[in-house]
């Protein structure tokens, strides 16, 4: 071997271990924010993995249904009613607990509801459950209110100051007391507006705002949970929605945008669909389907730079699931089981 190929070869070999003697050899775990999650950082690349347990909570979902209880809600509240199994059949197999309470929590007589659960008619429970006998019957018997069918014609409705923000707020206050075992701990929570006012009817200064609500929730919960909001409201912009629903009132005086159901909404990453829709079934499926993606949702320190996110899963599901990239968020169309590993690697 000539001398100035031996010199290269002893150049090059030193080089190589002055790099190696200077350069990190391990990933550098950072601290996450999240229970049940470790974020891991390649100090060179700046590849960023991290790991999730999905914890037994996994395949839970609450749902609070707030009811718009005023005189002109008779058909709407039929129309919903008659369409639970699109509604439970795109939960899937979810471990649901249903409750629902009214926008009415002013009147000054026992029809004010003032954020309480109401019981599912025919049973003694405030919760609907996929073990509930009969629930098809027993959701249609209890969205249809009493109060509200043909209370035109007894002159006895309840408010027509509809708060379905406030509403949820005070259902919250309750969940140690008259709404007791309606919120499960660690559990997410879906809120489903029904109702085709906006909040206090026209949103004036003085309505609770959706931040109101947000601010309450984390209150309580912090990040143990997380809360997203649909409504099924008269949506902004829709004039023609809004004239249809005023036939419907007395004098013509009782149909708004919803704004603060559909600002709540966007804030907590659910949708809104028409009240004036003909047919409820897709507008529920959609819900279904949004809430089920909740609970199968992961969200990540950084935005993923497209196309470069990987994401094992351990054990492996014995049939492959299928998720996208929303954001900072990976969701799962279903949520990988619980106690599964789910290792996400990404450049940020």
């Amino acid at each position: 071997m000539s001398a100035n190929r031996l010199q290269t070869i002893v150049l090059v070999t030193s080089v190589i271990a002055l790099l190696s003697a200077c350069t990190p050899q391990s990933f550098e775990a950072v601290t996450s924010a999240g229970p049940g999650k470790t974020d891991v950082v390649d100090p060179i690349t700046k590849k960023v993995t991290e790991v999730f347990t999905q914890d037994e909570n996994a395949n839970k979902v609450d749902i609070l249904i707030i009811n718009d209880t005023s005189m002109s809600m008779e058909v709407e509240q039929t129309k919903m009613s008659e369409r639970f199994p699109s509604f439970v059949s795109a939960l899937g197999d979810l471990n649901y607990q249903i409750s629902m309470t009214t926008t009415d929590i002013d009147s000054t007589d026992s029809k004010n509801t003032y954020g309480r659960g109401v019981n599912w008619t025919g049973t003694t429970s405030k919760i609907l459950t996929p073990k509930t006998a009969s629930a098809s019957s027993v959701f249609k018997n209890t969205i249809r209110r009493a109060e509200t069918v043909g209370c035109t014609v007894r002159g006895d409705c309840p408010s027509g100051n509809e708060q379905p923000l406030r509403a949820a707020m005070l259902a919250l206050d309750q969940r140690f007391t008259a709404n007791a075992g309606l919120f499960r701990d660690n559990v997410d929570l879906a809120v489903v507006v029904l109702s085709d006012e906006d909040e206090m009817s026209n949103g004036p200064a003085t309505a609770t705002k959706p931040n109101d609500v947000i601010e309450r929730f984390k209150a309580y919960y912090g990040d143990t949970k997380r809360l997203r909001t649909f409504g099924i409201v008269v949506q902004s912009g829709d004039e023609a929605c809004r004239l249809e629903q005023l036939k419907q009132t007395s004098g013509g005086n009782g149909a708004f945008f919803g704004t603060h159901v559909e600002e709540l909404a966007r804030l907590t990453g659910g949708s809104t669909n028409s009240i004036c829709d003909a047919d409820y079934s897709k507008s529920l499926t959609d819900i279904s389907k949004s809430v089920r993606r909740l609970v199968g949702t992961f969200e990540l320190t950084d935005l993923p730079k497209s196309g470069t996110v990987k994401v094992t899963l351990t054990p492996v599901p014995t049939t492959p699931l299928t998720w996208k990239i929303e954001g900072k968020s990976l969701i799962f169309d279903t949520p990988p089981a619980a106690g599964t590993r789910v290792e996400i690697a990404y450049e940020p």
